[in-house]
């Protein structure tokens, strides 16, 4: 694939995003949009709050990192992050954060069609991007985090056979991407095994492991996986590379 295609992918991508946002909002009843949430159980505004501030902080750094400026960490959020940004915004409306969240995805498409296909690929092209590409954090902080949280959301409110749908959706949509190919199926394994699908999250991990098996060591310290460790068939297939 060429890089032209894998941006023309990455602006096809975020446009399934704005749908997903939106299919997300028009599905919450008058009550959900009104709701109040708390530190244990956001509401959909909250949600909304949340992403914006990461997808800020995702535009800052690419800015800052443009001009010579100090780019932010999220060490720098401390006494945001993430129970902060929930009552920094308590009091929003749900209108309203849908719209920042819309502004702010707006601003970091503007800010990806000011980099060529060959910037969007290159490691390092800022420094804090350590060894990865452009492209690669834009696809975990939209591609991969909005979907999480709204799926989450959807568990959380009992609509679990939605969230399915979306994971399994954005599994899809992540894999055409270099190197996400295990990226995406390992973290629709996660999200099984977080919600305690055991057979779909084996499955998941097992195809994660074909595609590559030195997964394996970062499996055997993740958290998310540890509703599956005293399954023998975990345990198998952990042994088995």
């Amino acid at each position: 694939m060429s890089g032209q295609d894998i941006q023309k992918n990455l602006f096809q991508l975020i446009e399934i995003i704005f749908r997903e946002i939106a299919d997300f909002s028009d599905g919450l009843s008058d009550e959900q949009k009104k709701a109040a949430g708390s530190l244990d159980a956001w509401a959909a505004k909250d949600v909304f709050s949340h992403l914006v501030f990461w997808q800020e902080h995702f535009n800052r750094k690419l800015t800052n990192a443009r001009s010579g400026e100090k780019v932010p960490s999220s060490g720098d959020y401390l006494d945001q992050v993430n129970d902060g940004v929930f009552i920094q915004h308590a009091d929003q409306p749900f209108a309203e954060a849908r719209q920042d969240l819309k502004d702010s995805l707006n601003r970091t498409v503007d800010l990806l069609r000011e980099e060529s296909p060959d910037d969007l690929l290159e490691a390092g092209r800022y420094d804090y991007l350590g060894e990865r590409s452009l492209l690669n954090d834009a696809l975990g902080t939209i591609g991969w985090h909005i979907p999480y949280h709204l799926a989450e959301f959807h568990i959380q409110t009992g609509n679990t056979q939605a969230a399915v749908d979306l994971q399994e959706a954005t599994t899809k949509e992540l894999r055409i991407f270099p190197g996400w190919d295990v990226n995406a199926v390992y973290n629709l394994a996660c999200f099984y095994a977080l919600n305690n699908d055991l057979k779909q999250a084996l499955k998941n991990l097992r195809a994660a492991f074909d595609l590559k098996p030195d997964m394996r060591a970062w499996a055997k310290q993740d958290s998310d996986l540890d509703s599956l460790r005293s399954w023998a068939d975990f345990k198998a297939l952990m042994e088995s590379g």
